[in-house]
């Protein structure tokens, strides 16, 4: 960690107080060698947090509209000043500049941002540290309207609890300076709350670049799960797997996720290591459901298959789909199955909702059916995919991907394990190869699944992958005044922590 935002708006406010708070603030960011980011005024609270920093030797960056460059207004003593176009830019070019944020009282303006850091970690722009520096309780009834915000579902489980309440000075930089001087630190447990558990597993078409990085930084047991995974897989694949994972986003590199070559095992070993990480933490599942891709980590969870027999099915099934001509795709559409009619050369793939379906096929076919319903308004979206699976596309490899399972050890699940095809309970028709042979040709069925689910009294689920695609589908799958159930994403709520952390 090397810079700061601070948020305070340019009143002193009434307290005598706050003015000095302010400078002190300023001059331990500047001691602790941290770079302040702000507002760029020199008055009120602003002014003195920055000629605090700066008489203590400390550099303060500023960030102003045009309309405050006034001399009377701008500081003109900063290190850096950065001049942006309006109010909403210098927010964001704050939020980008610091690496955790601070907010001082400061009035409505400082609340307002308080409330953007919240925005920007439900839309995973920033989760960076905020702390309130409030000796004096000032933030209490702002907190008060958040938590009761969360309580209505407002807010994604463990945003909240990101903003950390101090006491002092000595507090925040305490916090600040230990999150920069730690050693990486096993991931923070994730309080579930007791009732009947669902594990949910995406597919193929949800990957991200750099997706798995920050826990292999942070937990031992996820890193060491994810390095078994991945040697077992890389013979597959003409990239080391785990590269392919870790690449920056805009690299050829991380491009390959995009190819199912690649994308299926990456999301594979990123979901065997989340369980074993959820697993350490004591979080049990009481029914597991994997959509298509995701079926495999979904069937080694329930005892299917052993992690060596798991990682031939899908290596072998990645490395045949990847050999499939590139003429397939995938694609979402705003419309239900029944006012959906593919039409030549496309198929329904799957059923996500009540109006939310996916269709599979020729890709001119599919790109035909996304134009027809674009121009009825409807939302529309291409899968990151290069092939299109549960489609007669796959019919050329299915002979091989039986043969391939053939040798393996397949049995019947010891836990509950929910078909994505059928969404009924899966049985000893399991330790059958023809059983996932039909598992990547048939239409999947998550509406009907997440109906199962909630008539089982499901009240927690937790979606292993890359996103929350699937908690993201799951209300609309539910009937009018049912009660949600509460929707975890291993992705956005196992982060890997700062000290005192501690996701709810």
């Amino acid at each position: 960690m090397t810079a700061v935002t601070v948020f305070c708006g340019a009143s002193p406010g009434r307290g005598p107080g706050h003015l000095r708070t302010a400078a002190e603030l300023g001059r331990a960011l500047a001691g602790a060698g941290l770079r302040l980011v702000y507002g760029g005024a020199r008055t009120g609270l602003m002014g003195a947090v920055a000629d605090g920093a700066l008489t203590a030797g400390g550099a303060v960056t500023g960030v102003v509209p045009h309309l405050m460059l006034p001399y009377e207004i701008t500081h003109t003593g900063l290190t850096d000043l950065v001049v942006v176009g309006d109010m909403h830019e210098r927010k964001a070019r704050m939020a980008a500049e610091g690496d955790a944020f601070v907010a001082l009282p400061g009035g409505l303006g400082t609340a307002e941002e308080l409330l953007e850091v919240l925005s920007w970690a439900q839309l995973q722009i920033h989760r960076k540290p905020c702390l309130l520096l409030d000796p004096s309780g000032f933030y209490r009834p702002l907190l008060s309207f958040l938590e009761h915000a969360r309580d209505e579902g407002f807010l994604h489980p463990g945003d909240l609890e990101r903003i950390v309440v101090c006491a002092s000075v000595e507090e925040v930089v305490a916090r600040l300076t230990q999150t920069r001087e730690a050693p990486a630190r096993a991931a923070a447990s994730v309080r579930v709350p007791r009732g009947r558990v669902a594990f949910l597993f995406s597919a193929a078409g949800s990957q991200q670049p750099g997706m798995g990085r920050e826990l292999y930084g942070s937990s031992p047991v996820f890193a060491d799960a994810l390095d078994e995974v991945c040697a077992l897989l890389d013979p597959y694949v003409d990239v080391p797997l785990r590269e392919v994972m870790f690449a920056e986003a805009g690299t050829p590199t991380a491009a390959l996720l995009d190819r199912i070559a690649f994308g299926y095992p990456a999301i594979f070993a990123l979901q065997i290591a989340q369980y074993r990480l959820l697993e350490s933490q004591g979080v049990r599942p009481d029914v597991l459901f994997g959509y298509s891709a995701g079926q495999m980590a979904a069937a080694h969870t329930a005892g299917v298959l052993s992690v060596p027999d798991a990682c031939r099915a899908v290596g072998t099934l990645a490395r045949l789909a990847g050999a499939l001509p590139k003429t397939g795709c995938m694609a979402a559409v705003e419309a239900s199955p029944e006012e959906l009619s593919p039409g030549p050369g496309a198929v329904l793939a799957a059923v996500n909702g009540p109006r939310s379906v996916v269709v599979s096929g020729d890709r001119a076919a599919v790109r035909r059916i996304c134009a027809e319903w674009a121009a009825r308004g409807r939302r529309t979206q291409v899968l990151r995919l290069d092939v299109a699976p549960h489609s007669p596309h796959f019919d050329a490899l299915l002979d091989d991907y039986r043969r391939a399972l053939g040798p393996l050890d397949l049995r019947a699940p010891r836990l509950p394990l929910l078909s994505d095809t059928t969404a009924e309970p899966v049985g000893a028709e399991a330790a059958t190869p023809e059983f996932w042979v039909r598992a990547i040709r048939e239409p999947i069925h998550f509406a009907d699944a997440a109906g199962r689910l909630h008539r089982d009294g499901v009240t927690v689920c937790v979606e292993l992958g890359p996103g929350d695609v699937l908690t993201g589908m799951l209300e609309g799958c539910l009937p009018d005044g049912a009660r949600r159930p509460l929707a975890l994403a291993v992705a956005r709520n196992w982060k890997a922590p700062r000290e005192g952390a501690d996701v709810a």
